[in-house]
């Protein structure tokens, strides 16, 4: 039953690994977007001199609303501890804002998603192949979710085929030997890496598949009710436990990418092996 489960977690590996490394990998360049985005655009997102006391919301919102176009509303406003950073002003339409001077009442503009964000997002969730509309299917977005599935079946049976039977194996299966070669030291990255990895990266496709399939979303919301919404996002993007979690889940991330990459080395490595010991036959 063992050796079945092995080559179920190398056959859907070698096939459908370059796309989970992939996911995982744009995955963990989102998870700190919000940070680095006003880095990188701090003509809308801080302002000039952050001296006296900010104009009132009320105010601001009159600024705002006499720039937007019919439909649009302010939905919540977003405020920060720190005084130089600008306020903005969240809209109706999705991942629409308005930057704005809280001291001046002038309008800094809206800020588009950086296009690396952007590529990462598309490769994410799509491998580029969006669909025509919101809640229709694509190939991209197919793969990827036929990919999610086989990722949740890798881990898991990847688990069952490192599960040791002693706790000598045990301890020797949780440590990376840096003292034994290239070989070695990749298995381990695999193997043990791989382990410690393992149940955050259950978390992130198990709650990915809402995005994927209509029936899973379906399913995951009747059986955890609606006001789930919030806490699978969080649950996804490590956003649940804050800067802590959202440390591991990018880690967690990286390792996901590494893992498919270091498991085609072995395989190769293997089936070379197995070659080399024939030609000496």
């Amino acid at each position: 039953m063992k050796n079945f489960i092995k080559q179920l977690h190398i056959w859907l590996s070698i096939p459908l690994g370059v796309v989970i490394s992939v996911t995982c990998f744009s995955g963990a360049m989102l998870v700190f977007e919000k940070e680095i985005t006003p880095l990188i655009q701090r003509e809308y997102y801080y302002v000039a001199e952050s001296n006296g006391e900010p104009l009132p919301i009320e105010a601001l919102q009159l600024s705002v609303e006499a720039t937007l176009a019919e439909g649009e509303e302010v939905k919540r406003v977003e405020s920060f501890d720190n005084n130089a950073r600008s306020y903005i002003f969240h809209l109706n339409q999705k991942r629409s804002k308005v930057c704005v001077d809280q001291y001046s009442g002038q309008v800094l503009g809206r800020p588009e998603r950086p296009a690396f964000f952007t590529t990462m997002f598309r490769l994410h969730r799509w491998l580029m192949d969006a669909p025509a509309s919101k809640g229709e299917m694509s190939i991209g977005k197919l793969v990827v979710g036929i990919s999610t599935i086989a990722m949740v079946i890798v881990l898991i049976s990847g688990i069952i085929v490192w599960w040791p039977k002693s706790i000598a194996m045990l301890k020797n299966r949780l440590k990376v030997s840096l003292t034994n070669g290239w070989r070695r030291f990749w298995y381990d990255m695999h193997v043990s890496v791989g382990f410690y990895a393992s149940l955050l990266l259950l978390v992130m496709a198990l709650t990915g598949l809402v995005w994927s399939f209509g029936w899973y979303r379906d399913l995951f919301y009747g059986v955890f009710g609606d006001g789930a919404r919030e806490w699978l996002r969080a649950l996804h993007t490590g956003t649940i436990g804050g800067m802590t979690t959202r440390i591991l889940w990018f880690i967690a991330a990286l390792i996901g990418a590494m893992l498919p990459l270091t498991g085609y080395y072995l395989w190769i490595k293997r089936k070379r092996a197995k070659r080399s010991h024939k030609g000496h036959k």
